[in-house]
């Protein structure tokens, strides 16, 4: 025998989602007026770079130009690797933390470069910078 199912009377009950959307919105609205932002820039941790006056004035870097033939220092004074040497040598006995920028024109030859940087680290002196140009 089968059994029959039996019928209630009650139905699904409706939700009205229009109130809980707009007290949603209300709490937004509250929330976003009311919150205080950080300022981030506040509380960066940043190293300003010290004055001229506060670090002295550095004396402008030496360029060293390694060329097929030789080098060259501030693009006026051909040397060869023994008295670039000795110049540098006097430099470092004064400062051996002056800057040196070597630049490299496009046909030099890697060893010259590395020559360069050997009596550099010979001497002591570390503050270099080593760019390549196109021979102009």
């Amino acid at each position: 025998m089968a059994r029959t199912r039996r019928l209630n009377g009650f139905r699904a009950g409706e939700l009205n989602l229009t109130a809980m959307i707009d007290v949603a919105f209300q709490l937004l609205a509250f929330f976003i007026l009311t919150a205080h932002p950080v300022d981030v820039m506040a509380n960066l941790d940043v190293n300003r770079p010290m004055t001229d006056v506060e670090k002295g004035v550095d004396p402008p870097a030496i360029r060293v130009t390694v060329f097929p033939g030789g080098y060259t220092v501030n693009g006026v004074t051909p040397m060869t690797l023994e008295s670039m040497a000795e110049k540098l040598g006097r430099i470092a006995r004064l400062d051996k933390s002056q800057t040196i920028v070597v630049q490299c024109v496009d046909d030099s030859a890697h060893g010259q470069l590395v020559d360069f940087l050997d009596v550099c680290a010979r001497l002591g002196m570390t503050n270099l910078a080593v760019v390549s140009s196109n021979g102009n």
